[in-house]
């Protein structure tokens, strides 16, 4: 072993070292500074007993000088830092809630203090601006939940209540009636709605909470969709959905399913159109959705059924566009997520 190299065992302990430097280093800079003008004064009183061997002439007209000096540092300090202090109050204003407070010009800051509270109120202001957005975009959501529960009272008014309501009358005369083959009638004929109205019970529910994408997967979800579209308008649908697609989380499946709907929707109800093609795909974290069909520019004005999408996308943390060229419309979905264990 080289002689120039201590065993493990031998080398120095500096951990106390360490430890002091980070007491002294640590201190407030008011502090430093104390100490530093305290070892200045020290240094000259040395000097001048060496040098002059402890004769007092002059001593105290030195020590009241730097006793001035370290008094005039101390209140220049102090006031160097009151810009500082003033963003540290402002910062504590801010977190107890008070949002619209700002920053203001103070005498003592130089260029730089002067540029990080102009930085801090840009940042306040921008954080403003976002406040009031995620507010006017609870809002929306709020009155698009509200729209939605509209609709579903009306059909289930307008239709499931009208086919018991016809159900309830077949019953009741076939209940009066006592010719056999006209009863046999009748109770086929509730049967038939009966069943109408357990269509309309799943479209319904479907329509509230469609559970096909978590419990199946987004491809067997959007299936279903393109034949219940196909069956209703008669618009062909294709779907195309990547394997990668395969480890999209249920909660983001669902919300491209119901991007998918708004949109195929869209197509069945204003834009005439007559075919449609649906892309899924997840490449490095980021599930895209894409629905494209001719027709009809969309209607995306403030309560439309693509606006509220487009919220909810917003929501959980992706970005929508809609895009009308070419004589169609093409419905964009992005949602950054966590790739399910595959």
């Amino acid at each position: 072993m080289p002689s120039d190299i201590l065993p493990l065992t031998a080398q120095p302990d500096v951990g106390w070292m360490h430890r002091i430097a980070r007491r002294v280093l640590g201190v407030p800079l008011v502090a430093k500074l104390l100490g530093a003008n305290v070892l200045i004064v020290a240094s000259v009183l040395a000097v001048q007993m060496v040098a002059f061997n402890g004769r007092r002439t002059g001593l105290v007209g030195l020590l009241v000088a730097l006793a001035a000096a370290l008094a005039a540092n101390l209140i220049l300090v102090r006031l160097a830092l009151q810009p500082i202090e003033e963003l540290e109050h402002l910062a504590h204003r801010v977190s107890l809630g008070e949002f619209d407070v700002r920053g203001t010009p103070s005498l003592f800051a130089d260029k730089e203090l002067a540029r990080l509270r102009a930085t801090v109120n840009d940042l306040l202001d921008s954080l403003a601006v976002e406040r009031k957005r995620i507010q006017a975009l609870g809002a929306h959501v709020v009155r698009a939940q509200d729209m939605e529960r509209a609709k579903m009272s009306r059909e289930l008014h307008d239709s499931i209540a009208q086919t018991l309501a016809a159900v309830r009358f077949q019953l009741a005369a076939a209940a009066r009636d006592n010719d056999a083959a006209s009863i046999r009638n009748r109770v086929a004929a509730a049967n038939g709605m009966i069943s109408a109205a357990m269509e309309e019970i799943v479209t319904v529910s479907n329509a509230l909470h469609s559970r096909v994408a978590e419990d199946l997967g987004i491809q067997a979800a959007l299936e279903t969709l393109a034949r219940q579209v196909e069956n209703k308008s008669g618009a062909a649908v294709e779907i195309r959905v990547s394997p990668r697609a395969a480890g999209i989380p249920p909660a983001d499946s669902a919300t491209l399913f119901r991007v998918a709907e708004e949109a195929l929707r869209e197509m069945e109800m204003h834009s005439g159109g007559k075919s449609a093609t649906v892309n899924v795909d997840s490449v490095n974290g980021m599930a895209r959705l894409e629905v494209a069909y001719k027709g009809r520019p969309a209607e995306t004005g403030m309560w439309s059924g693509l606006a509220s999408m487009k919220d909810r996308v917003q929501l959980a943390g992706g970005v929508m566009s809609i895009e009308n060229q070419n004589g169609g419309t093409r419905v964009t979905a992005e949602l950054r997520t966590v790739m399910a264990a595959s």
